[in-house]
């Protein structure tokens, strides 16, 4: 899905993070999800998820890191 109109979802922190992309596209970015929680995050936004143990997964690292 690419629709780069609609909102990421944001939900209260479980503190049970685990994060992996989801294979949705949100204004061209991929779309990651907390398998927890349910929220979601794309490139854009200003912070980075973590998963439970505390470090940022390498999906997310690959991701941070394309230009």
């Amino acid at each position: 899905m690419d629709d780069p109109t609609r909102p990421l979802t944001v939900s209260g922190c479980r503190s049970e993070c685990a994060w992996s992309a989801t294979g949705d596209v949100l204004g061209g970015d991929p779309v990651f999800d907390c398998s927890a929680c349910g929220s979601e995050w794309v490139r854009s936004e200003p912070w980075t998820p973590i998963d439970a143990q505390g470090e940022v997964p390498d999906s997310v690292l690959a991701e941070r890191r394309r230009t």
